[in-house]
């Protein structure tokens, strides 16, 4: 698990991965602690400040679009200085994917009109894809939507207790079997969650708001996702670099 999406490192470089990757690791997750404790502070106890933060391009969708965009161009610019590498490939993509997800396909920043959606309300974001499946499956049968609700939500939970066990194995200082893509997995965990709430409770004020924050969450993780990947490949090029002359020494 540790390192089956690392295409492009060498494998006889020797990296003290564990180390590397619980500081971004523990740093992630201890912002995305207070930005949830926060967020459900100001909603019960503030309620007059809860629009600000949760509203429509409020606070906290603001905040999810930054870190987006953190995530996307961040990949992009280490891509640029270190060629391919299919981690940061892969969260550049989603992150731009997602922040423009955010932008409602930038219906929002450049004031066109989005397509109408299937069932009411407008196409403006990949996540209405997933509520379009979802009201095809309701039509057929409502067991079936709320099938793909259950694997959604199941998904996501699995997901979250992988994440849980990284995290348990960081404190218990098992740092060499951590896996270099927990953050990712936690950014797919609290995505997934979010569409769960999408699709299956948007009537609900206070669970719409936990839906903003989750992706919020999710957010911050994949850029941090991709600030660790910089970081492992910054000292893989390290090790390497040191290792070449001894190799060359050898060899003569």
């Amino acid at each position: 698990m540790a390192t089956g999406l690392h295409s492009g490192h060498s494998p006889n470089v020797d990296v003290p991965r564990g180390t590397d990757q619980f500081r971004p690791l523990m740093g992630a997750f201890l912002i995305v602690g207070i930005v949830t404790v926060v967020a459900a502070f100001v909603a019960v106890e503030a309620p007059d400040l809860r629009p600000l933060l949760l509203q429509e391009d409020g606070i906290v969708e603001m905040a999810t679009a930054i870190f987006f965009a953190m995530a996307a161009f961040g990949a992009a610019a280490s891509l640029a200085m270190w060629g391919m590498r299919l981690p940061l490939l892969l969260a550049g993509l989603v992150g731009f994917a997602e922040l423009m997800d955010e932008t409602s396909f930038g219906s929002r920043l450049f004031g066109f009109q989005p397509p109408p959606l299937y069932g009411g309300g407008q196409l403006d974001g990949f996540h209405d894809l997933l509520i379009v499946v979802f009201r095809l499956a309701r039509d057929l049968s409502p067991f079936l939507a709320w099938l793909l609700v259950g694997l959604l939500l199941v998904g996501s939970a699995a997901l979250a207790g992988f994440v849980a066990t990284q995290l348990l194995k960081g404190f218990r200082g098992d740092l060499k079997h951590l896996s270099s893509h927990t953050l990712f997995f936690g950014h797919v965990a609290f995505i997934g969650l979010a569409q769960v709430i999408d699709i299956s409770a948007s009537l609900s004020p206070a669970l719409s708001a936990m839906e903003e924050v989750f992706e919020l969450d999710a957010a911050i993780l994949l850029a941090f996702y991709v600030l660790q990947q910089a970081r492992l490949e910054q000292v893989q090029q390290k090790h390497a670099a040191v290792l070449r002359p001894e190799s060359r020494k050898t060899r003569s």
